[in-house]
């Protein structure tokens, strides 16, 4: 049963963050085994995404710059790195929900196996019960004292 649990808990999880970003309704849902790994993957999403496309952003400074002195308009400069810097963000975001989506997915797996591995040994368990119950049973009417009158 905590296995089911913690399974179902999982994929709410993975719900709530398959869009790649979370909103109140997606944290008021979120079960309360899964709430602090949510904040963290929230925290850890960010701060990844933030950092690689910074990275990214000044590995194409040149070329930005390039293309900046074409424009005129200042407005339109910061518009332009903006509009850069946020397609680059999103990009890193979308491939760390993908980091944790493989995470999950595997942590999905592991679930299902030792959930099956324990419905396997409960059944070998039942079968074993079953059989001490007739042995019993047998040795009950083998041993039974017969008294004749």
């Amino acid at each position: 049963m905590n296995l089911t649990r913690k399974l179902s808990d999982m994929q709410q999880y993975a719900a709530n963050i398959a869009d790649g970003s979370v909103s109140m309704s997606d944290m008021m849902n979120t079960p309360s085994s899964m709430f602090g790994r949510q904040m963290m993957y929230m925290q850890y999403a960010h701060n990844g995404a933030l950092f690689g496309a910074q990275q990214k952003m000044a590995m194409m400074q040149p070329q930005i710059a390039m293309q900046m002195q074409q424009m005129q308009d200042p407005n339109y400069q910061a518009m332009y790195q903006q509009w850069i810097f946020k397609s680059l963000y999103d990009q890193e975001r979308e491939r760390m929900g993908k980091q944790e989506t493989k995470l999950l997915n595997e942590q999905e797996k592991q679930i299902q196996a030792e959930k099956a591995k324990l419905e396997t040994q409960l059944k070998l368990l039942d079968q074993e019960l079953e059989a001490c119950k007739q042995g019993e049973d047998a040795a009950v009417k083998q041993w039974k004292p017969e008294y004749t009158a």
